[in-house]
């Protein structure tokens, strides 16, 4: 096999070097009809293997987005280094699963050293723990699962006369999160998943910033005891996927510790911040949240999907989780065994998060990481200049990290035009050089950057520019 896989491994490893070679050089994305490229896959499994994969690779790469281009603006994906590649090759040669410590032993080791070793990073207290997962989506309804946890404890020990399971049962309807109304929409799939039903979440509103203040949180939990519910948690963003915004955490750290409230922090895109020597500041008051999601996929470059959720006091990481299974944990060992990420986390068979973690960050370095970080947010107040500068464009919000938030109003229509934003995105696209996002902010439609790529330049961003006002005289 070592023969085989040497031969192989040697001619995808040229293969994937002349892509990254060639990335600038390549459309950024060529966007398909979706019924079309899926008609261009078919299932045609050979009865013999494949001889020679190249062409097939050499497809795929076409009809992928090119996250390697420094014209690649779009979504909050990096654009992997070389360590974090060669981290996940060896992951997935390893494959030890990490249900256990005896299906795991080293990458559990490193779980627990990589998860408070972040921890500090944000600043928070000794004992401060948490697990890795498989992406934001599961970061946050984990640590809300914790967070419900708690409360249905409570509500059990109030109602001791009832049958344990009825009152949970009754409580679970009674129960909700208050969030912004820019939270990822994981916090209402989070809350439908854990029975809350309608009204699960209650939307609080943000200021002109964008930003979740103390008072919105006031009034939100006022409408939400109203109503006969119990707060679970108050859900923060830092670094909000449609703006970038990021949420006054000091400022609600105080309000949720006057209100008894759990405070989550889904920090999943702006918890590298914590990085940056320039930058840390945005996340002044993280350190007392409750707990927080940290995505490494994001801003530390790594490969999707390696997703931190950390918890100011470690012990409760074990309270969404803790079940049995004699044949994975050994039997009569100790309730809080950090050691066994099974019953700390939603997944079983879970890869090596840790090890790629630690190998890339080693690799790397923390100088790098905050040289990478406070460039792309520079970058980013660097676009938003460009864009108050200009007078067919407008800021719709000041960046304050590496997404930046505008709209073209230069055209015919301008601003009265709803599908103006979405006609020149389409067409720059379809120009294969650029690929940008759109969002919605205050109900108007939005053309949206994410500075990820470490070789974009201002240079690129004014030729952007240019080419959404091609796009509008055409």
């Amino acid at each position: 096999m070592s023969s085989d896989f040497r031969t192989a491994a040697h001619t995808l490893v040229d293969q994937i070097a002349d892509f990254l070679e060639c990335a600038d050089e390549r459309p950024v994305v060529t966007l398909r009809d979706p019924e079309a490229l899926a008609a261009a896959w078919p299932m045609e499994i050979a009865a013999e293997p494949l001889a020679d994969l190249a062409p097939l690779v050499a497809r795929i790469c076409d009809d992928a987005v090119n996250q390697h281009n420094r014209r690649c603006v779009g979504h909050q994906v990096s654009a992997p280094t070389t360590p974090s590649l060669l981290a996940d090759l060896l992951v997935a040669t390893l494959n030890n699963g990490m249900a256990s410590y005896e299906s795991g032993p080293v990458s559990s080791a490193l779980e627990r050293n990589v998860t408070r070793w972040l921890a500090a990073r944000l600043g928070m207290p000794e004992g401060a723990d948490g697990v890795l997962t498989s992406g934001g989506t599961l970061g946050n309804l984990t640590a809300l699962l914790a967070a419900r946890q708690l409360c249905l404890a409570d509500f059990t020990n109030a109602n001791q006369g009832a049958n344990q399971g009825d009152s949970r049962d009754a409580a679970s309807d009674k129960l909700c999160v208050v969030a912004s109304e820019h939270a990822h929409y994981c916090v209402e799939r989070a809350a439908a998943v854990m029975g809350f039903g309608d009204g699960g979440v209650v939307r609080a509103a943000v200021d002109a910033e964008l930003r979740l203040r103390g008072e919105a949180v006031r009034e939100a939990v006022a409408r939400a005891r109203d109503a006969g519910r119990r707060v679970v948690a108050v859900v923060a963003t830092a670094g909000a996927s449609p703006s970038g915004a990021f949420d006054p955490l000091e400022e609600l750290a105080s309000t949720c510790a006057k209100l008894g409230v759990w405070l989550h922090v889904d920090a999943a895109h702006g918890a590298s911040a914590a990085m940056s020597r320039r930058y840390r500041s945005l996340l002044a008051g993280i350190e007392r949240a409750d707990s927080v999601v940290w995505d490494a996929h994001k801003l530390l470059s790594m490969p999707a999907l390696v997703t931190a959720v950390l918890f100011r006091r470690g012990d409760v990481s074990y309270a969404p989780f803790a079940h049995d299974a004699d044949y994975l944990f050994e039997p009569g060992g100790p309730p809080a065994r950090w050691y066994d990420y099974g019953v700390r986390n939603m997944e079983c068979t879970k890869r090596m998060l840790s090890v790629q973690l630690y190998l890339t960050l080693a690799a790397t370095g923390t100088d790098a990481i905050d040289a990478y970080v406070t460039g792309r947010f520079d970058l980013a107040r660097r676009f938003g200049e460009l864009i108050a500068q200009a007078s067919d464009f407008e800021l719709v919000a000041a960046p304050r990290c590496n997404i930046v938030c505008f709209r073209y109003s230069g055209g015919d229509g301008g601003d009265e035009d709803a599908g103006l934003q979405d006609r020149l995105r389409r067409r720059v696209i379809e120009g294969g050089r650029f690929y940008l996002t759109r969002t919605t902010i205050a109900k108007r439609a939005a053309l949206r950057v994410t500075l990820m790529n470490p070789r974009t330049t201002e240079r690129d961003l004014i030729e952007l520019l240019d080419s959404l006002r091609t796009a509008a005289a055409r």
